[in-house]
């Protein structure tokens, strides 16, 4: 009885510290420590088969330096008409073959679409294409 109590200590010692290095809360830490003292041939395989899960979410809030993926922006592209270059959608030039990708008004500044002949917002005559 001594030897398996001695066993149990050892295993929940070591249990609570690597549940606690895991970032486990203190309450499932402790509970997983307590319950392999008397049964620590049962105990200790079902926590290292099951237990040995880290908390991401306590680790995201605890390390800044880890970026999660999901939040990160991807660009959008697109394929130059002219070259087929793969292109921001911001871009009013392709940087690649010079092609115009977003036609401004001379007059006005504003966006037009290449099929215009006249600008929708101040009227002006579009003369290029």
């Amino acid at each position: 009885m001594g030897i398996n109590m001695l066993i149990g200590l050892i295993a929940a010692y070591f249990i609570y510290n690597d549940a606690k290095k895991l970032g486990q809360p203190f309450f499932i830490s402790l509970l997983w420590a307590v319950a392999s003292i008397p049964m620590p041939i049962v105990i200790v395989p079902l926590y290292l088969l099951l237990g040995r899960k880290p908390n991401i979410d306590r680790q995201r809030n605890a390390d800044p330096d880890i970026i999660d993926v999901e939040a990160t922006v991807v660009e959008e592209t697109t394929p130059c008409p002219m070259c087929g270059s793969k292109v921001h959608e911001s871009f009013l030039v392709c940087p690649y073959c010079k092609h115009t990708l977003q036609l401004k008004c001379q007059s006005c500044g504003n966006e037009i679409e290449r099929e215009s002949k006249v600008c929708p917002y101040c009227q002006a005559h579009i003369d290029y294409k």
